[in-house]
């Protein structure tokens, strides 16, 4: 068994486990949600085997097919949780176990051999119904895709998301048109991934020839407080401290990411504070990049200053 055939059996193993703690969960690990990311990562880091992130598991537990083998590191993460000392131990224990079948079991030889012509013929047959459709429906042009604030029904401006279209196991970024993306293939359902700092990760699905796709995004509240607290004009700067360090960890890593490809500068806690309390112009400007919690902590966070 090579070694992603080896990754498609601990998914496996991965799910079983998954299924002891959350036993009525009838899905496989293909069809995790936000909700089920959440409590796997949630597990996995209150059993202490590490840390584990959201886009990890959409990159590479969610997709059906596996082109390459993820690090390392996180392979020893999962092996360790599913109850083995690490990748190591996971390779030499199955590396003679029948290899685990990914997608529809393939049909007999003779079988296949005997149905070759006609699925060749209907092969062709089906990618001239589909090219037809697709100009006909789709006019051959390209999907908008816009995405509005859940809460306020406002539309999110496209510097504030990222789209990915997850296809064949990889992730493709979508291109941006205003405040919407465009996508070009809808013959069939598409899969898109959405990525930001001030809203929730999730999956989108847009069904087979689509003309339009519209979806609202879950905000992530930890991220826009921190945002009101980083650009607002409130004039009770000592409640402002106050909230602020019972919102970041007092381990938390803090960068601020240069412009002109300068590096990065890291902040500790109280630093980081100190800078987004003052009453300025600069404080005001600044833009969150990336951030991660834990435990209902912040305690990796990434910004940008905007205005100098």
């Amino acid at each position: 068994m090579n070694d992603v055939a080896l990754f498609y059996l601990l998914k496996q193993k991965i799910l079983v486990k998954y299924r002891e703690h959350f036993p009525y969960y009838s899905g496989d690990i293909h069809s995790f949600g936000n909700r089920e990311i959440a409590q796997l990562i949630d597990c996995i880091e209150k059993d202490g085997h590490g840390r584990v992130s959201e886009k990890w598991v959409y990159t590479h537990l969610k997709p059906m097919v596996n082109e390459k083998l993820p690090r390392r590191d996180m392979l020893d993460i999962f092996c360790r949780w599913v109850g083995y000392g690490d990748w190591n131990e996971f390779i030499y224990v199955h590396k003679d176990s029948p290899t685990p079948v990914q997608q529809t079991p393939a049909e007999p030889a003779l079988i296949r051999k005997s149905k070759k012509i006609t699925y060749s013929i209907m092969g062709i047959a089906a990618i001239a119904v589909a090219v037809i459709i697709g100009l006909t429906v789709n006019g051959g042009g390209e999907v908008p895709v816009c995405l509005k604030d859940k809460y306020t029904q406002k539309e999110i401006g496209a510097e504030r998301v990222t789209l990915h279209l997850l296809k064949d196991g990889s992730r493709h970024k979508l291109k941006k048109d205003g405040n919407c993306y465009l996508l070009g293939d809808t013959a069939k359902e598409t899969l898109l991934i959405v990525e930001s700092p001030y809203y929730r990760t999730d999956t989108l699905k847009i069904p087979a020839n689509a003309t339009h796709a519209e979806f609202d995004l879950q905000p992530d509240d930890y991220a826009m407080m921190l945002r009101a607290y980083m650009n607002g004009k409130a004039s009770d700067w000592e409640k402002r401290r106050k909230q602020l360090g019972e919102l970041l960890s007092d381990e938390a890593v803090i960068e601020e990411v240069m412009f002109d490809d300068i590096g990065v500068e890291f902040l500790n806690k109280q630093e980081f504070i100190n800078k987004v309390t003052l009453p300025t112009k600069i404080a005001r400007g600044m833009e969150i990049i990336e951030i991660e919690y834990k435990e209902d902590k912040i305690v990796s966070l990434k910004y940008m200053q905007k205005e100098k």
